[in-house]
Formats: C-alpha cells, sequence, structure tokens
C-alpha cells in the first residue's frame, strides 16, 4: 500500500480535551479524546510521518514556560508509543495572539517550518487535521487537504473513514 506523505494534527481538540476556558498546562491536566491513540497509530502505519502543529500563547501568557510544555509534550509521545502512534516532531507557536506573527496559525509558518525540516515532504498528499477555523486556514494556504473535526466527528472517527476507503 503506497504511504500518505505528512499528516498535520492540531493538538487541543483534536488528540486531547480542551479545558474550559483555561490551558492544558501539564500532563496531569492532559487527557486523550477517547480514540485518540488508537487513530493515531493505525494514522502512523499509513503516513509517511505524523506532525504536530499548535499554537501554545500560554507561554508568553506566563501561564506555562516551555520546560512545562516540553514536559507535557514528552509524556504525550511516551504514551502514544506505548500504543504504538509516532510523532516525528511537535511545532508549537508560543506567541501572543495579539502578536500576529508568522507562526501562529491561521499563518502557515509552522507548516512552512516543517516543510524546510522535511524537504521531501509533498502538500498534495498532506492533510492537516484541526478543530479550528485557524487550522483549516493554514492548512488551506499550505495547499493540504484539510479536515475539520469536533466532539461529534472526532479524529477516531475520520481515521476509521480513511482507512475504508484506502485499504
Amino acid at each position: 500500500m503506497h504511504k500518505l506523505d505528512t499528516l498535520f494534527l492540531d493538538r487541543d481538540g483534536v488528540i486531547n480535551m480542551k479545558l474550559d476556558g483555561r490551558y492544558v498546562r501539564n500532563f496531569e491536566e492532559f487527557e486523550f479524546i477517547p480514540g485518540a491513540e488508537l487513530a493515531i497509530a493505525n494514522l502512523s502505519k499509513i503516513f509517511k510521518r505524523i506532525l504536530i502543529v499548535t499554537n501554545q500563547q500560554g507561554i508568553e501568557k506566563g501561564i506555562m514556560s516551555t520546560a512545562d510544555l516540553n514536559s507535557l509534550h514528552q509524556n504525550m509521545l511516551q504514551q502514544l508509543k506505548i500504543t504504538g502512534g509516532t510523532i516525528e516532531k511537535i511545532y508549537y507557536c508560543p506567541h501572543l495572539a495579539a502578536k500576529n506573527c508568522k507562526c501562529r496559525k491561521p499563518n502557515p509558518g509552522m507548516i512552512e517550518q516543517a516543510i524546510i525540516d522535511f524537504p521531501d515532504l509533498e502538500n498534495k498528499n498532506s492533510y492537516l487535521v484541526g478543530d479550528s477555523d485557524s487550522d483549516i486556514t493554514a492548512g488551506n494556504e499550505m495547499g493540504l487537504i484539510t479536515v475539520k473535526v469536533d466532539n461529534e466527528y472526532t479524529l477516531a472517527k475520520w481515521c476509521e473513514e480513511l482507512l475504508s476507503v484506502i485499504e
């Protein structure tokens, strides 16, 4: 079976539950959305690589440190590895939305950086899965196939659909 190229995933609302009105600051507050771990394990088998692109302005707001975020991500990656999922790299934007930097979605800076880091990345054969309009805008701007998920249409449901079409 031909592998699909790259899968870009947003984090909050796609991989883990969003917290009402506040940021996920550490792994104790991190809760996988039901089915997300298995979905990532299955998606790891059909995509050349999986990358995370996530806005994390809680860092610049002083709510969490870069070390807190890195620790949370290391724990998340460890947990995903146990279930057979592999995330190749995590890109995050620590800047405030008001700064309108090029790395904060809806701007495509994190995706552009991934294309630099992975020169063989083929946009037209790559997907971005996100739960917000800003995710979809960033993916569309870079020519990715975009998928919007929510509490009903989750990463796990999309993964099931994708597997049924490509196998």
